[in-house]
């Protein structure tokens, strides 16, 4: 049996994080401010690809930047042949 699984490209989507931040003119120091973070490390790891924001960021994200949280992921579909009994 064939199925279809959506997934978020962790790589995708970071490259789409990135632009959005660069076009927003926000520095990454002032997006770890606005999003109440300690460090910008979880920012870098979000725009090389290595994690996603938690849902609270990505919203955060998404309002901040006036994207659709959408926008900001990069989904593509995976089918893979299975058996199941």
């Amino acid at each position: 049996m064939t199925k279809i699984y959506v997934i978020v490209n962790k790589e995708l989507s970071g490259k789409k994080l990135h632009t959005a931040i660069r076009k927003s003119g926000c520095s990454i120091r002032q997006l770890q401010e606005m999003l109440d973070l300690s460090c910008p490390n979880p920012i870098y790891k979000w725009i090389h690809g290595e994690a996603l924001p938690s849902t609270v960021n990505l919203y955060r994200l998404s309002h901040y930047q006036q994207l659709p949280m959408e926008n900001l992921l990069a989904a593509e579909n995976v089918t893979t042949d299975r058996k199941y009994e």
